[in-house]
């Protein structure tokens, strides 16, 4: 229902689940009213379908600092939240991977 009249999110969306699983590791979809999570031992990264592309969240315990990044909330003394929106297939590269990959693993590591 997320991508209801919204193929290329979707065509996204399924990019980057690939990606994830190809150089990350496995992971679980799972799908409540407001986003779609993406769940490895819990839940390490959100995604909203939006018509012209993906907004994605996921968390870390050290700052970034990108232009990549659309918004960025300190959640405590060591954990960032960040949001990015992603409309092309290229930018779903070897740098967003290796954010995300920290986040798929952040609280095996805590």
């Amino acid at each position: 229902k997320h991508f209801e009249n919204k193929p290329y999110a979707k065509e996204l969306f399924q990019y980057l689940k690939q990606e994830i699983e190809t150089h990350i590791g496995p992971l679980k979809i799972e799908s409540p009213p407001c986003c779609i999570h993406l769940v490895s031992n819990y839940t390490f990264a959100a995604v909203w379908a939006l018509k012209d592309k993906i907004r994605v969240d996921f968390r870390t315990d050290f700052k970034i600092t990108s232009t990549k990044v659309l918004k960025v909330i300190k959640m405590s003394t060591n954990r960032y939240l960040y949001y990015l929106d992603i409309k092309d297939k290229r930018e779903i590269d070897k740098e967003l991977l290796k954010w995300i990959k920290k986040a798929y693993f952040l609280n095996l590591n805590s």
